[in-house]
């Protein structure tokens, strides 16, 4: 019964504190409410400690029967991170190993420390209570060194780096897993020093810690140089929109004067029309004064500024080439997404609309925009009518450095594009998933 019950305690030490630390990286991503997470782990935790106890008091051998039913716990514990979070396989698997190698470590660390007061005996959960109380200090001494890790750099790979990536990096994890398991049937041979044995593992672990790390890191500085350069060309292009809407802004200034300016001959003239009775004379000075006036685009389209300055700057240069727009556009401020990586999605796709109307040469120009939040996801499409041979143009020139930036942003927000022509209309559409946890209802 002792010994049932050191076992059941130990393990429940050794792996809740892992529970809650694995849900750090993906918390943004939850489906699920923090009550739910919380009463989720705790279930979880309860049934290890429940079948680790049976396991020890009912069977002698009690790893034989332990090793499967701990891996049918295992999965049914990935199916509930899965559940719990939108979060693809490969990151889970990544976070678990990650976490399961430390975890692995503190308890190798732990064992070396005791080591000197126990030498006559091999050191175990269900025998050695200190070692219990070793890996539960050890564990509270770096957990909060590793949730600022989980929450900050691993948390950024998880929403920076692309699902393929995680599964590269899987690859050495799961191979020094192995190698682990295969040497820690070794270790438990008597023949033996469990201190050698401890020594092996502690250095197979410690590699492979370090491993990770650096992978991690490398492959997190890529994807900031690749940002930021994103983020470079969009401010760049931010900046040239400004530029030519102050220029516009100043030509409309002028513009203004010089109206006002002509304003008292436009009033003689008229004057001049309703003293002779001339209202037919009259209403044909109107109209061709009102043909005269310069064409105002000035209507915001949308509430976050820095989306509405480059639409109104491309929609400005297809109104001009003689499109009709008919323009939609819901993007609230502070809805969760960077305005660089708006910036990014609504400023490619308005430019290739607008270019598009410039290579038309025949038919009707227009374009049809429609964005909105929905459910937590922010949904873009935008129709432009194309030329007879411009689906041959885009299809030589393949995804463009445009269309790949928009496709960027969207795998960052766990969305997806879509690209195609249908009937002479080009149709371009993006799905973001907003990243913040307000979504989830508590």
């Amino acid at each position: 019964m002792k010994e049932a019950l050191l076992l059941a305690v130990g393990r429940l030490v050794c792996t809740t504190p892992w529970y809650v630390i694995c849900c750090v990286p993906f918390y943004a991503h939850r489906r699920i409410s923090r009550s739910k997470i919380a009463a989720v782990i705790t279930g979880i935790s309860m049934l290890f400690f429940v079948c680790n106890f049976y396991l020890q008091f009912r069977y002698d051998n009690f790893k034989t029967h332990g090793s499967l039913v701990f891996c049918a716990l295992y999965i049914i514990l990935i199916g509930l991170f899965v559940w719990g979070f939108h979060v693809e396989f490969a990151k889970l698997l990544y976070v678990f190993l990650i976490a399961q190698a430390i975890s692995t470590a503190i308890n190798y660390i732990a064992a070396i420390m005791l080591k000197p007061f126990f030498k006559d005996m091999r050191i175990s959960l269900h025998a050695t209570p200190a070692y219990i109380l070793a890996i539960f200090f050890l564990t509270m001494a770096v957990y909060p060194f590793l949730w600022y890790f989980f929450s900050h750099q691993l948390r950024e790979a998880v929403e920076e780096l692309k699902d393929r990536d995680f599964r590269l990096l899987c690859i050495p994890p799961v191979l020094i897993f192995v190698i682990t398991v295969i040497f820690n049937d070794v270790g438990v041979n008597p023949a033996i020093p469990q201190s050698q044995a401890i020594a092996i593992f502690l250095l197979i672990t410690a590699s492979g810690l370090i491993t990770y790390f650096l992978h991690v890191r490398l492959a997190l500085d890529a994807v900031r140089r690749i940002r930021l350069e994103m983020e470079v060309a969009a401010i760049e292009s931010q900046i040239a929109v400004q530029g030519q809407s102050y220029a516009q802004l100043t030509q409309n200034i002028e513009s203004a004067r010089a109206a006002r300016h002509d304003l008292r001959h436009h009033l003689a003239a008229m004057s001049a029309f309703l003293e002779n009775s001339d209202m037919e004379g009259l209403l044909e000075y109107l109209a061709e004064y009102r043909r005269s006036l310069p064409v105002e685009f000035d209507q915001p389209q949308c509430a976050n500024h820095a989306v509405d300055v480059v639409v109104r700057y491309y929609l400005q240069q297809a109104k001009e080439a003689g499109a009709e727009l008919d323009i939609k556009l819901d993007v609230p401020v502070g809805a969760g997404f960077r305005d660089t990586d708006l910036v990014i999605v609504f400023g490619n796709l308005f430019e290739n609309a607008a270019q598009g109307i410039f290579r038309q040469t025949a038919g009707k120009r227009y374009i049809t925009a429609r964005c909105g939040m929905e459910q937590g996801k922010l949904i873009l499409t935008i129709d432009n009518s194309t030329g007879p041979g411009d689906a041959e143009y885009k299809s030589s020139t393949g995804l463009g450095i445009g269309q790949s930036s928009v496709k960027a942003v969207a795998q960052k927000y766990h969305g997806s594009v879509r690209f195609e022509f249908k009937e002479d209309i080009y149709k371009a559409s993006v799905l973001m998933v907003m990243p913040v946890s307000e979504k989830v209802q508590e």
